[in-house]
């Protein structure tokens, strides 16, 4: 190697390292952007109160967990159920059972139902939950239905989506 080299090696590996932090900072920004609720926490500990802020297109998601594995809900009141991408699916550890045809953006599908055992938003928890499983749905969340929000109290407050407990009178 020549000098020349030599003496611009510790100025690449410094080029290299800083390219590799803004592009790991970059992936964090961009992922919040996308989803500016990552810090709702979730279990047992966690508030039964959850304030959810809308994204950039208006959505509402959180983190939370079915059968105890970490998953992103994406918050659909128009959906009759809890979706579940199949690649999803299998690493919750939920079970096709009849097959079903359900209508979504993109037409008929088939689909399987599935019974959800337990299933965490904030500190909500709610067991045996109904819900289906989509083997067209190719995306990293799961679509949080009214199989899940029928049970609880939900209200919008300009951009922010509150859930809670249903209250009792």
């Amino acid at each position: 190697m020549s000098d020349s080299m030599k003496s611009l090696a510790p100025m690449l590996v410094v080029f290299s390292a800083l390219m590799g932090l803004m592009y790991l900072g970059f992936d964090r920004v961009l992922a919040h952007r996308n989803n500016p609720n990552l810090e709702v926490a979730t279990g047992v500990d966690a508030p039964t109160r959850v304030v959810l802020k809308r994204n950039p297109a208006g959505r509402y998601m959180a983190p939370g967990t079915i059968n105890g594995q970490p998953v992103t809900f994406l918050i659909d009141t128009g959906a009759d159920n809890v979706a579940v991408p199949a690649r999803i699916a299998r690493r919750v550890g939920l079970t096709e059972l009849a097959p079903i045809l359900v209508n979504t953006a993109g037409g008929v599908v088939k689909a399987y139902d599935t019974e959800i055992e337990r299933m965490m938003l904030g500190g909500i928890q709610l067991n045996y939950v109904e819900g289906s499983i989509n083997p067209s749905m190719t995306g990293d969340y799961v679509l949080l239905g009214m199989s899940f929000l029928r049970h609880v109290d939900f209200s919008k407050r300009g951009d922010e989506l509150i859930i809670e407990p249903p209250s009792t009178y």
